[in-house]
């Protein structure tokens, strides 16, 4: 089992990069899409990405919440895109949190032989409601303790991967 996380603002070049990592490792490609498309500009990104990777021999699961209910291979590389959806949905649709997320996270990443998690960083609470400073506090915390269970962690920035574990 192998992790490898992958983090950068929306635009960053994350998801391409992404697929890329996935592509290459030549293994069944699943990818776990977690977005409810709750606005025009949601169901763009998600279309977006079904163009990005439609040649690439993806099986896509939509599991929005409850990641133990993914199906997979224990000799697949998974594309879980990405946590950070995946937490605001557990919080705002189920009032789970971080550390349910994480647990699932790593019981996926038990069933396969890599797990590759994109997600956002970089986001700041301050100015914001309470409900969503609670959201950014968790999706922080989450991504360190992502970066804690990763064996590798890349963060990009306009298109470019820096590895730094």
């Amino acid at each position: 089992m192998e992790i490898q996380l992958i983090m950068g603002s929306n635009g960053s070049g994350k998801s391409l990069f992404a697929e890329k990592v996935a592509v290459e490792s030549g293994q069944k490609r699943i990818y776990i899409a977690t977005m409810i498309p709750y606005t025009d500009e949601n169901r763009q990104r998600i279309a977006k990405h079904l163009d990005q990777r439609k040649d690439k021999n993806f099986s896509t699961q939509e599991i929005p919440v409850d990641l133990d209910t993914a199906v997979v291979d224990s000799n697949s590389v998974v594309l879980l895109e990405d946590a950070a959806n995946l937490l605001a949905n557990e919080i705002f649709t189920k009032g789970n949190g971080a550390d349910k997320v994480l647990n699932d996270i790593k019981n996926l990443a038990q069933k396969c032989q890599k797990l590759i998690i994109v997600s956002i960083d970089g986001l700041c609470g301050d100015g914001f409601d309470d409900e969503t400073q609670n959201y950014i506090n968790q999706l922080n915390t989450l991504n360190k303790q992502l970066c804690c269970i990763a064996d590798t962690v890349y963060i990009m920035s306009d298109s470019s991967a820096v590895k730094t574990k």
